[in-house]
């Protein structure tokens, strides 16, 4: 039975951090604009597409690093996903994954598409409050006439 490590894909962090800002999957889901299942996937360590595991990072400022983990895994036993290559594997490719990691650093943050988003559902937002606080003082007012007759 050979042994190995390898990079294995793992949602705890993720877990972690919606159970500690209190957001369900639900409400992720809606942040995200991603299906709750894939949420789920995210959180059990499903085998994710990259740009959905980008836009999490990017949305929450989530290090991508954060979703993965080196485990031992042998022939019988290989929970998780493990990646195509494995620790040894990965020293020959280091000049590639710097160079992707550079990149990701860079644009890890809130990007303009995002920050839009975010600024119009804040003026949506607004609005509703505005037109919440208008249906109030109507119905204070057919209260009082109500109430007057």
């Amino acid at each position: 039975m050979a042994v190995t490590k390898k990079i294995v894909y793992s949602g705890d962090k993720f877990r972690e951090y919606l159970n500690r800002h209190k957001i369900t999957y639900q409400e992720a889901s809606l942040q995200l604009g991603i299906d709750k299942n894939t949420i789920g996937k995210a959180v059990r360590g499903g085998n994710l597409n990259l740009n959905v595991l980008l836009t999490i990072c990017n949305f929450y400022g989530l290090d991508i690093s954060e979703f993965f983990k080196s485990e031992t895994l042998s022939d019988k036993n290989s929970g998780g996903y493990p990646a195509s290559v494995s620790l040894s594997d990965l020293s020959k490719t280091v000049p590639f994954v710097a160079e992707e990691v550079a990149g990701y650093i860079v644009k890890n943050g809130v990007t303009p598409e995002i920050e839009e988003l975010i600024l119009s559902k804040d003026k949506e937002i607004s609005l509703l409050k505005e037109m919440n606080n208008l249906y109030k003082e109507r119905l204070d007012l057919y209260q009082k006439k109500l109430f007057s007759i």
